[in-house]
């Protein structure tokens, strides 16, 4: 015997009453209930009142009186089934795989039945046609594809800049000679009109342009989906691939191609080292003078160099090894500003076939920021009224505060697949001093949290948390400053180890690319007295 295989039991229910005239004389009522009783104790009431004729005012009673039978009924009936089941279990008697087997087809019977009929998405499916075709020998097709359509999207950025500047060009020369003849031939009014008129022929200019490009790069991501997937089907049919006659390769000329420039030299030095002290962790630490946007932009898409960036890109892009950086920005999504502003024309100057566009990311990501931010804004606000502090409504009318971050994803950058903006808009990270408690310190923490759950492993990050350099930033406060990132960051890593997830191997230290080289060597020397550097072990010779 089984849980399910235990039957309803029928129990009588008997309720008696006086008579109106005679409370000597009882009527007794009887009526059969099946325990469990699954429907409802009123209902029956009703039903038995019409059918023997109950007296009205007898209906409370006679519900309150079935319904204390109902329950007690039912919980003996549990209890004497439970008891049985368990006697049953210590002798042995249940077949308890048999019982699980049948909850486990009940279980799935009842999923298949009312849960949600989701199948794989058409998202999943491009991720994995992908993936498994830039594993293939189909890997340089795709990318010389993938060029082509660059190719033509610059060139259409190309031509809407031009025509931009030749409009912006005539109504410089209109607007000059309309203000050298005013109060001659022309009047003020004349010359505000004709502004608003410049306005209108911009405004016009950039959505035509906008409209177009837009159209250019939906039309390219639908096509590039397409081409995938039948070359998915070529591929796993005969394992052979040929450009299709609709390709763009098919007017892709090697000839064109121009001649490689030669590399820029950069200031740089790499680190093998160990952290932690019973179980080491290998890393490796590169320490480089760039500009942070050079990590996103891509040049020249025939240069065979730019070409073996965008390779390594596209085999790490669906695997447990991405490539992310930190972007140290001073406005929020809403209004993008350098250098969020500059990583967006970069995003946008090739088609993104995988993920959605820069600018809808940014939209979607101060839409859904807002709620949050308030609530965080408000709730730090009455803190602060609680502690006797001042009503300083304008210190928290930014939807983002300092350490705040917000990721973008790519696919068409030239060496990260994520991008995490780090909001810092304050004096004191630009120009002053900061302790390790400052929030930009604790956002680089989040920020690298985040990448060891996400299976980054590259990450570059900007040594002195800024951009760029100025009169007040000494060598002593560049030292101190990158002393502080190294000495955090280490401790953010040991840290990591306990978070789980992908380990950050390789950490890329920038500096902004104006560094004087004896500054740059004297911060490449920090690296070796905060690390613990691996160097080879030197053995003598026994003397012969």
């Amino acid at each position: 015997m089984t849980a399910e295989s235990v039957q309803n039991t029928t129990k009588t229910f008997k309720f008696s009453f006086p008579t109106c005239t005679n409370e000597d004389v009882l009527f007794k009522l009887e009526v059969p209930v099946e325990i469990p009783h699954n429907g409802s104790t009123r209902e029956l009431v009703q039903r038995v009142i019409n059918m023997f004729h109950i007296p009205v005012y007898l209906e409370d009673e006679l519900n309150e009186k079935l319904a204390e039978f109902v329950t007690e009924e039912t919980k003996n009936f549990h209890n004497d089934r439970d008891e049985k089941l368990l006697n049953q279990l210590k002798n042995s008697e249940l077949n308890v795989e048999g019982i699980v087997k049948n909850w486990e087809k009940m279980f799935k019977d009842n999923v298949m039945e009312f849960a949600e009929q989701k199948g794989t998405s058409d998202e999943e499916v491009f991720a994995a046609a992908y993936h498994k075709l830039v594993h293939s020998p189909a890997l340089d097709t795709i990318l010389q594809v993938e060029n082509s359509y660059a190719k033509t999207v610059m060139n259409t950025l190309n031509n809407r800049d031009e025509d931009i500047k030749m409009l912006t060009q005539r109504q410089t020369e209109e607007m000059e000679e309309k203000v050298r003849l005013l109060n001659t031939f022309t009047t003020e009014e004349e010359i505000n009109e004709l502004a608003a008129q410049h306005f209108e022929q911009q405004s016009l200019a950039a959505g035509r342009w906008g409209s177009q490009l837009d159209a250019l790069c939906q039309a390219q991501r639908a096509h590039h989906r397409a081409w995938l997937m039948r070359t998915l089907d070529q591929y796993q049919a005969c394992a052979e691939l040929d450009t299709p006659s609709n390709s763009p390769l098919a007017t892709f000329s090697p000839e064109h191609v121009p001649a490689p420039l030669a590399p820029r030299q950069r200031l740089e030095e790499s680190f093998t080292i160990h952290l932690g002290s019973q179980l080491k962790q290998t890393h490796n630490v590169r320490i480089v003078a760039m500009d942070m946007l050079d990590l996103c932009t891509v040049e020249h898409v025939d240069n065979p160099t730019e070409a073996s960036r965008r390779l390594q890109t596209s085999l790490s892009l669906y695997s447990s090894e991405l490539s992310a950086c930190v972007l140290v920005c001073e406005s929020a999504p809403s209004r993008p500003a350098p250098p969020t502003a500059a990583l967006a024309a970069a995003a946008a100057a090739s088609t993104e076939h995988h993920f959605a566009h820069v600018d809808a990311q940014l939209r979607e990501i101060a839409e859904r920021v807002k709620e949050p931010a308030e609530a965080r804004n408000a709730q730090r606000l009455k803190d602060q009224l609680a502690q006797g502090g001042k009503d300083t409504k304008n210190r928290w009318k930014h939807s983002l505060q300092p350490g705040d971050v917000f990721v973008t994803r790519h696919s068409n950058l030239a060496d990260v697949h994520v991008v995490f903006h780090l909001f810092a808009d304050t004096a004191p990270l630009r120009t002053g001093d900061i302790t390790s408690r400052h929030p930009a310190i604790l956002g680089l923490r989040n920020i690298l949290k985040a990448a060891c759950c996400n299976d980054i492993t590259s990450i570059s990050i900007p040594l002195l948390l800024r951009n760029d350099l100025c009169e007040e930033t000494t060598a002593a406060w560049c030292l101190r400053r990158a002393e502080l990132v190294l000495k955090c960051v280490k401790g953010f890593v040991l840290e990591a180890a306990g978070w789980g997830g992908a380990e950050p191997r390789t950490l890329h230290f920038c500096v902004p690319p104006a560094v004087a080289p004896d500054l740059f060597q004297a911060l490449a020397n920090l690296l070796p007295t905060i690390f613990r550097i691996s160097n080879p072990v030197k053995v003598k010779p026994p003397p012969s």
